[in-house]
């Protein structure tokens, strides 16, 4: 019988909103930027896969695996390297306590002992250490925001003095998630065309981040949303609805009782039928169409959003972060109105909290 691969405790804070991470996973462990470029098996184990947003990090940029009794790193010939307690390496013994660096996630190591069902319960997760790197980082980002954005209003005259990239748009949507692309969605059905319209964000595509939540909550393509029929992101009138459209397709496959099942349970429900929900896959792929038709790609903008400040004119300036693994980036956009959709606030113990 095969032993239990070793289950890895990794723990790090999202750079750009502070969520605290901590997934318990198997041996194998793949990082990278996408799913699709991480292979899903070595050497006939099966591998976990973890995504890093960012575009500091290659699309597969590490792999965790066993190597004689112990584990080790090997950077995937990555873009930017992998960085172990400060130290650039190709490839490593890592132990528990150990910080990695990938882009800018400093993860932190806990390892728990092969067979063990109960010890990621009992795992003592080390606390994040700050290296050379980090604390050279953090002090150069200090000079960003400018000192315009120290006053509660600036000037639009101060803005462009600042040597930065300033733009200007009729309205931006803070968080390009979907909340941000409903409110879109809504301009544009209205009459607002894509060039009045800016959405900053870090996800190209606005269902990305739920996206992934629902992969790690193990909710595939074909698995049901807990969701009603009608609440449609991508219609916002609610029609025709996730149940009318699954039954459509279904008829047209010729999988009539099926069709007719679903009609039956969105008429019934909740006395007499249980409730409908639509298939994840099917959502988003409804809201790729509609955000083609909105032309959502071209009103998309890359970009952590650092500071809002109202302008003397009555609107409203947002400095921005547009970064990249090869250049440090960043850009002004003046607004006048303006729509902010980051998602839930992220739990995080106070540090006298956190023995």
């Amino acid at each position: 019988m095969s032993p239990k691969p070793s289950i890895v405790c990794l723990r790090w804070e999202d750079p750009a909103t502070g969520e605290r991470h901590e997934p318990l996973l198997s041996v194998p462990i793949a990082l990278g930027r996408d799913f699709k470029s991480m292979p899903t098996q070595t050497n006939k184990l099966r591998v976990s896969q973890l995504v890093l947003n960012s575009s500091e990090v290659s699309r597969f940029h590490a792999l965790i695996e066993e190597d004689r009794g112990g584990l080790v790193i090997i950077d995937q010939n990555s873009s930017n390297g992998i960085f172990v307690n400060g130290q650039r390496q190709k490839r490593i013994t890592i132990s528990n306590g150990d910080v990695v660096q990938i882009g800018p996630y400093q993860i932190s190591i806990a390892l728990a002992a092969s067979g063990e069902t109960n010890a990621p319960a009992n795992i003592e997760i080390p606390r994040i250490k700050e290296d050379a790197r980090s604390t050279e980082f953090s002090a150069s980002s200090q000079s960003f925001p400018p000192p315009a954005f120290e006053a509660q209003q600036v000037s639009v005259q101060d803005l462009h003095a600042t040597g930065l990239p300033v733009d200007e748009a009729d309205y931006v949507a803070v968080g390009a998630g979907l909340g941000s692309f409903a409110w879109v969605d809504l301009l544009r059905i209205h009459g607002a065309k894509p060039s009045q319209i800016v959405a900053l964000g870090l996800e190209e595509k606005p269902y990305g981040h739920y996206q992934k939540l629902c992969r790690n909550s193990q909710i595939f393509p074909h698995e049901r949303l807990r969701s009603n029929s009608d609440s449609c992101p991508d219609n916002i009138w609610g029609w025709p609805s996730y149940a009318l459209r699954e039954a459509g397709r279904e008829l047209l496959k010729g999988q009539i009782k099926t069709a007719l099942g679903l009609l039956w349970q969105v008429f019934a429900e909740p006395a007499f039928a249980q409730t409908y929900t639509p298939r994840s896959g099917n959502v988003f792929a409804a809201l790729d169409r509609e955000a083609k038709r909105i032309n959502w790609e071209k009103m998309y903008r890359y970009g952590r959003v650092r500071a809002i400040r109202k302008t003397d004119d009555g609107r409203y300036a947002i400095a921005y972060s547009r970064s990249t693994a090869s250049v440090r980036d960043h850009a002004i956009i003046i607004a006048r109105y303006v729509h902010i959709a980051t998602g839930y606030g992220a739990i995080k113990f106070l540090p006298d909290l956190q023995a």
